[in-house]
């Protein structure tokens, strides 16, 4: 069908980066169910394609995002993982967590030169590119989950880098820790996605709740 074809391309970059996001789960579960999931979701791309165009492409990663950041602590959680493992997951989470920074930072970026300082460079081309009215169309459906949805994404995955609970039973008491592992990259990815997430939703309000004269 021609809509999936046009958008083949797209389909084999979100392929990609749904496999590198696989990462966070334990190597035992990505060797039984990694394929799998892999093609259920390339599959579910083309439909949400046919049916909703981007519009429903936009609302599959966003149940994409949500489901991989809980299932994948759920597993993690109940599966013995040793010691280098975790350190290469940590590894892992940071860069996946960065790859998803990258977007909203160019975006955000580029608007804050542009209509601060009246600074091109990085918005003009964007410009360009959205000034093909389906292009923009596309845009203005995909961004938001593309930025608001990997930012959360991004802060999810490497809060559980950085943060180790556990319950125990002690006598008749129930204990609950919490440790913090103060990990610099997964940390920085914390905070950066943090600080991003918090300049997006703050435009998001002035953009449509604060009056303007």
């Amino acid at each position: 069908m021609a809509r999936p074809e046009r958008y083949e391309r797209v389909l084999t970059i979100f392929e990609s980066v749904y496999k590198a996001l696989l990462t966070v789960y334990p190597k035992e579960f990505r060797d039984e169910y990694g394929l799998q999931m892999v093609r259920d979701f390339r599959d579910l791309c083309q439909e949400e394609l046919e049916r909703g165009g981007a519009a429903g492409f936009a609302r599959l990663w966003g149940r994409t995002a949500l489901d991989l950041a809980t299932t994948a602590l759920v597993e993690r959680s109940s599966s013995r993982v040793n010691d280098e493992e975790v350190v290469v997951t940590e590894r892992r989470l940071a860069g996946i967590g960065f790859v998803l920074l990258l977007a909203p930072l160019y975006f955000i970026s580029a608007s804050l030169l542009k209509y601060g300082l009246g600074v091109g460079l990085l918005f003009d081309p964007l410009e360009a590119f959205l000034s093909i009215s389906e292009r923009r169309e596309i845009f203005n459906l995909v961004s938001p989950v593309v930025f608001l949805g990997g930012l959360g994404l991004a802060m999810a995955l490497n809060v559980y880098a950085v943060l180790r609970s556990g319950v125990t039973k002690e006598e008749d008491v129930v204990v609950c820790t919490v440790r913090i592992r103060m990990k610099f990259w997964n940390t920085a990815v914390v905070a950066a996605s943090s600080m991003l997430l918090l300049t997006l939703l703050g435009y998001v309000f002035l953009e449509n709740f604060v009056t303007r004269f």
